[in-house]
């Protein structure tokens, strides 16, 4: 086995957690921008602090994209940073986080099995990791995890069980290399959110409204377009991390929709599932629903833990 280490970056979940700690709530990943030498230099620090002096293999950088989205300045920038392989995963009928978990997953295992690595860092944060974990722990790996703690609650995933140390970077640590930005100074637009931008006044009708389901729809959907939508979104949930949830519980209590960061996400996974742009009135469904669902999940994680701290009273 080769003593070295490699560095493995969800950068969905780096930029959605980054985002709740430097902002206060998720924002557009086009609003969030990186000092990718500032963050190699963190990342470097770190894996001393952990592992002494065993040398970097290279850090892994994970990105999810569509065969209609073309990659930014930012991700050119990453790709080009030493020391830094930029991985592109293909959405096709995946998840959004779902496809870059497996891709992690996949390459840890693999390099585990090839003895090409001594050390693993994960800044990631999904259970479905548990797999690629074990797996290349049984070859040796000793498996650092590095999570983001957005809120002054936050505590380690279960995924933490797995790990042989853990780490949170706050507010303070991300702050040095995420940054704010303003979408006017950014000339490349995800040219998906593009191709759903719809005429002014239909767009604010729509996010201004704060109750989707009182809204006159022009025509009835099928129920079975509906369970679609639903199942779409349900799924879409319980991939977000619980700051998220708590972070869209803020963001409704001064807005209304869907926050922007999911929207056009929502929209490719529903556009799969249907295998059509979805209609106006599809949209106004979608969107009804993940708010409905979120508060739902939200509201049903405090009774169960709230249920949780009688039981403890009992005892």
């Amino acid at each position: 086995m080769r003593t070295q280490v490699a560095v493995f970056v969800d950068a969905g979940y780096l930029f959605a957690l980054g985002s709740i700690a430097i902002a206060g709530q998720t924002s557009k990943r086009e609003r969030i921008g990186i000092k990718s030498d500032v963050f190699l230099t963190e990342v470097k620090s770190l894996v001393r602090q952990l592992t002494g002096a065993k040398p970097l293999l290279r850090v892994y950088w994970y990105e999810t994209s569509t065969s209609n989205r073309v990659l930014g300045t930012e991700h050119v920038h990453i790709g080009q940073t030493n020391e830094i392989k930029l991985r592109i995963v293909p959405l096709h009928q995946h998840n959004f986080r779902t496809a870059v978990t497996s891709a992690i997953a996949r390459d840890l295992a693999e390099l585990g099995r090839n003895g090409a690595i001594s050390d693993a860092l994960l800044l990631a944060r999904n259970d479905a990791l548990r797999t690629g974990v074990e797996f290349s722990q049984s070859y040796g790996v000793r498996i650092h995890m590095l999570e983001i703690f957005a809120e002054q609650d936050s505590e380690f995933s279960a995924l933490s069980s797995e790990a042989d140390t853990n780490t949170a970077w706050r507010r303070a640590d991300v702050e040095k290399f995420l940054i704010e930005q303003d979408l006017a100074t950014i000339a490349d637009y995800d040219t998906t959110l593009r191709s759903y931008q719809k005429p002014l006044s239909i767009e604010r009708s729509l996010s201004m409204e704060p109750n989707y389901e009182q809204q006159q729809l022009d025509r009835e959907i099928p129920e079975e377009t509906k369970d679609a939508i639903h199942n779409v979104v349900i799924e879409f949930i319980e991939q977000l991390y619980d700051e998220e949830l708590e972070a869209c519980m803020g963001y409704w209590r001064n807005g209304r929709g869907v926050p922007n960061s999911y929207d056009k996400s929502l929209l490719f996974e529903c556009r799969n599932a249907l295998e059509r742009n979805l209609s106006e009135d599809e949209r106004v469904v979608m969107r009804s629903s993940f708010r409905e669902f979120v508060i739902e999940r939200v509201q049903g994680d405090d009774d169960s833990q709230s249920a949780s701290r009688q039981d403890e009273d009992l005892l």
